[in-house]
């Protein structure tokens, strides 16, 4: 089972040496070029984004993900640490993937680097031997979207589906996709409330109060956005907060919102609590 924490500073600055710590770098390629934490490696997070999740769609994943751990030189028993600019959304899809993949320790810089003052950079990339990564997923962490489709048609019970887009989003004002709306059902969950004034996650116990209002402790919440990322940074909220009875639906509305098989809800602006 995946365990999820988060570091400061003072972690990294314990830690950074230690044999088993993995270092990946979640920030576009240039950034990562111009300047990364030493021994830290490269993983661009675009090649996680699902366009589908049909079961073709899925098996390519978990081979692509399968290939880039194994170029990584990460193991199922490593510890990585994922850390950004920020706490931004794609730090947490690369982490999200890691525990997917069955990581069994993910560890996320919290607040990135901008949280370091003034950290030393290097340019040079590590040398990195590849190992074979035995995937064996963590198939509770991704929903499709028939497994979301079930929750919205009430066939599946104790599930909770989570819309952590904006509001506008929500009540069918903007959308990524040729539709508006929501999925049926979906309880509105802004992704910006996990992060405080500062930008670092907020404290464990207060993010466990706001799951409480949309989740009973035994239910499965299900997260999505417009593609992914926000639903990530969601998942790990959520994980950090003591609930790990979470999934991501990764394809999120880039697929439902495209498909007119998937049913769509819309709501007027004045149901969505200020």
């Amino acid at each position: 089972m995946t365990h999820y924490a988060l570091a400061d500073e003072g972690w990294l600055a314990r830690h950074h040496d230690a044999n088993d710590l993995i270092l990946i770098d979640a920030r576009p390629a240039a950034d990562y070029w111009a300047g990364h934490l030493e021994q830290a490696r490269h993983l661009d997070p675009t090649l996680l984004v699902l366009q589908r999740t049909d079961a073709a769609s899925i098996e390519r994943f978990q081979n692509l993900l399968a290939w880039l751990l194994s170029t990584l030189g990460i193991e199922r028993s490593s510890r990585v640490l994922v850390y950004g600019r920020s706490n931004e959304v794609n730090v947490s899809r690369v982490a999200w993937a890691l525990g997917y993949a069955g990581v069994e320790h993910v560890v996320l810089l919290d607040g990135g680097l901008s949280m370091l003052g003034e950290p030393s950079l290097v340019r040079d990339a590590p040398a990195v031997g590849a190992r074979r990564f035995a995937l064996e997923p963590v198939t509770r962490f991704l929903a499709s979207a028939h497994d979301v489709l079930s929750v919205a048609t009430g066939e599946r019970t104790r599930s909770v589906i989570v819309d952590a887009r904006q509001a506008e989003e929500f009540v069918g004002r903007q959308s990524n996709a040729r539709r508006r709306g929501r999925i049926p059902g979906a309880v509105h969950w802004d992704a910006s409330r996990e992060v405080d004034a500062r930008g670092l996650f907020r404290q464990a116990p207060a993010l466990a109060d706001d799951v409480a209002r949309i989740a009973g402790s035994d239910d499965r919440v299900v997260a999505y956005c417009g593609g992914g990322g926000r639903a990530a940074r969601t998942f790990v909220a959520l994980q950090l907060a003591g609930h790990s009875r979470v999934a991501v639906y990764p394809a999120s509305w880039n697929e439902w919102g495209n498909d007119d098989a998937f049913p769509v809800e819309t709501v007027a602006p004045e149901v969505v609590a200020a």
